[in-house]
């Protein structure tokens, strides 16, 4: 399993290598394309950044839950606590 995750791995690192390289030379080469190449380029980080920032919101979210969840769970023992004391 360990081996299988380490193929995939490498074959995303090479294909993501490839893909750089060739951009790189089509933008520097200055093709019929570079205007499209940029805009997509564009496009694919204005989505990467929605994509952190909606993981960032969804963190907030999981922690704000997880702590709703925790303060119910100590409300609901401390009344026990307290009768014990008594």
């Amino acid at each position: 399993m360990l081996n299988t995750f380490h193929k995939l791995l490498k074959l995303a690192f090479i294909f993501s290598a490839v893909i750089t390289g060739w951009t790189s030379v089509i933008l520097l080469s200055s093709t019929t394309f570079n205007i499209e190449i940029k805009e997509l380029i564009t496009k694919m980080y204005l989505n990467q950044k929605s994509f952190i920032f909606n993981v960032k919101d969804l963190s907030l979210l999981l922690v704000k839950d997880a702590n709703e969840r925790f303060s119910e769970k100590n409300q609901g023992k401390l009344p026990l606590n307290k009768s014990k004391l008594d």
